[in-house]
Formats: structure tokens, sequence, C-alpha cells
């Protein structure tokens, strides 16, 4: 995958990309959660952290941005639209601009872009291999208990459940979803190049244009990879 797309991997030796996986994404859900206190101290000391660990790991933090576009247009609608509001006095309804509701959607947009650049890094140093093996090794440990307890159990039912548990299948889901994220964005530089490349008007002409052929390929990659794992005997 080029390192021009955004959420891609870059691979280096850093003790970041070294970093056991299931710690990064543990890392990275804690970080999520607290860029959305929306305190500016806390946003400012996340931003910091985000700052030394991706120059740490060898990736340029401007690159963390790749592909924000998207997300900055749509919290802006959130900005603007906590920044008017309606007053109904005595007089006819005006419209009143707050500038409480303007902070608080500056902080949801600082947010926002916190936790896109969060996971943008943690794509950066972790190969998606990595994810899958992470998170199934997370439920085998979850299930563990579940497996011992009815191993020699007699009634159908518990030796359903026994098998179940036995051979968890949400972790290779979610795997295989946070995998489909970088290849989202590979599929869509292809077609935005290629449409680039015919002249095609940028701005909400090229989005709407390429979105529906994005979900359609998406859809035909996700058909070939399930079809892969029927092949292999790994049936979600």
């Amino acid at each position: 995958m080029a390192l021009g797309v955004p959420y891609s991997y870059h691979a280096k030796r850093s003790s970041i990309h070294r970093l056991n996986a299931g710690v990064k994404l543990l890392c990275l859900f804690v970080f999520s959660a607290a860029a959305f206190f929306l305190n500016p101290v806390c946003s400012l000391v996340l931003s910091v952290a985000l700052v030394v660990v991706s120059l740490r790991a060898g990736v340029s933090p401007a690159v963390l941005f790749r592909g924000c576009r998207p997300i900055v247009i749509l919290a802006s609608f959130v900005v603007l639209g906590r920044a008017l509001d309606f007053a109904s006095p005595p007089s006819p309804a005006v419209l009143v601009f707050s500038l409480d509701g303007f902070l608080g959607g500056l902080m949801f947009l600082w947010g926002m872009l916190l936790s896109f650049c969060a996971g943008a890094l943690l794509f950066s140093v972790t190969t998606a291999a990595e994810m899958r093996g992470a998170v199934c090794g997370a439920e085998r440990v979850l299930f563990r208990p579940v497996v011992v307890l009815l191993k020699n159990a007699k009634s159908p039912f518990l030796q359903r459940i026994h098998a179940v548990a036995s051979y968890p299948r949400l972790g290779l889901a979610l795997g295989l979803m946070l995998g489909f994220i970088p290849r989202f964005f590979a599929e869509w530089d292809v077609l935005k190049t290629a449409y680039r490349a015919r002249a095609g008007r940028r701005g909400l002409a090229e989005v709407f244009c390429l979105i529906p052929v994005a979900a359609g390929r998406m859809i035909d990659k996700a058909a070939e990879t399930a079809i892969a794992l029927e092949s292999r005997g790994s049936l979600l």
C-alpha cells in the first residue's frame, strides 16, 4: 500500500512498532475516549502526547492528517450549528451567535481530529495481521473460563456453547473490519486518481460521484474475503 494513502502502514524499527498490538489498541480506545472530554487542557496534553509518540515512531505528525478533510467538513457543520441559534423573544425570532456554542463546537472538532490522528498513528505502526491477532487473542482469553467450565458438559445446549466459545469468531470479524479501513482509503485514492485523470470536477461533485463506486468496490472485496475464508473453513 502506498505511503501517501491515509491509514497506511509505515515500516520502521521503532519501539512503538514493536509494542504489543493489543496494548496499542487499548491505548487508542483510552485516548479516543479522553479526546471527547472537551477540556482544553486535556486536549492540549493529548495533542502533545500524540506528536511525541508519532515522532518516536518515526512518523511525521503531518502524515496523520491525511484524509481528514471529510472529518473537518462534517465537524464544521457541527460548529456552525452550535454557534448559531434562534432566539424567540417577544419580538420576531432572530438569529443569535453563541460564543459558548462556537467554542464548544471547536472543542468537538479538536476531539474528532485527535481521534482520527490517533487511529492513523495506530495503523501507521501496526499491521492488519497484528491487530487481528491481538483481537482474536483477547477474545480467547475472555472465553477461556467458559471453555474450561463446560469442557465435560453433557447437555447438548452446553456443548454447543462450548463449541462456540472454543472457536470464537467475533475477534476475526472485528480484525477484518479494522483491516478494511486502510483498504477503503487505498481504494478511494485509486478511484480519485482515475476520476481526476479524466478531468472530473473536484469538490462535492467528486465525492457524490465516487461514493457509490467506492461502496460497490468495497462490497465486492468483502465478498471476495468471505469466499476466501469459507474455502479455508473459517466461517463467521
